[in-house]
């Protein structure tokens, strides 16, 4: 059984309350310690902020984000490849993250030889059909297979993500929190 003790410590500026951090210190069984066992976010209350399984994420920060890009290039459907013009001409399908109003952070890294695609769209168009509210942009190649190449992390992007790259067997890490 662990020793707690809890620290809350509360900021004032103009008379009104910001929300109150509350930190728990433990104690292991053993007699190792202390270490930080949680970090929660609370209001004034002392009611806790955030959702459920991350006490320091704010329910609905972030969002699907609206496109607002200039001179695009013509986009495929959900779940399809790039056609044969343009500028991804040809670029196939190789990862798709569903839209997710509870993500807390997304993470692409292109580890192949070659530049990948990245589109984003609200994730309300269904399989088959033409994205919503859609924009892409590049990442960049490594030096070779394997080797670092551009990446691209969001701490608030809610809608779909659907990476493309010149061949079916590129490298790309996808993670989503």
């Amino acid at each position: 059984m662990s020793a707690w003790t809890t620290i809350l410590a509360s900021w004032r500026t103009g008379g009104l309350p910001f929300p109150k951090w509350l930190l728990n210190l433990g104690t292991a069984a053993n007699g190792d310690g202390p270490y930080v066992d949680g970090v929660a976010l609370v209001d004034a209350g002392g009611n806790q902020l955030g959702v459920a399984g991350n006490p320091l994420a704010v329910a609905g920060a972030g969002s699907a984000g609206r496109d607002y890009s200039a001179n695009a290039p013509a986009l495929p459907n959900v779940g399809a490849n790039f056609g044969a013009g343009g500028p991804y001409a040809g670029y196939a399908l190789i990862a798709s993250v569903p839209a997710n109003a509870s993500r807390i952070g997304l993470d692409v890294e292109n580890l192949s030889g070659a530049p990948i695609a990245i589109v984003l769209d609200d994730g309300t168009a269904a399989n088959g059909s033409a994205p919503a509210n859609a924009s892409v942009f590049a990442l960049a190649g490594g030096a070779g297979v394997g080797a670092q190449g551009g990446s691209w992390v969001s701490q608030s992007e809610k809608g779909r993500v659907q990476v493309y790259a010149p061949a079916a067997t590129a490298q790309v890490m996808v993670r989503q929190n």
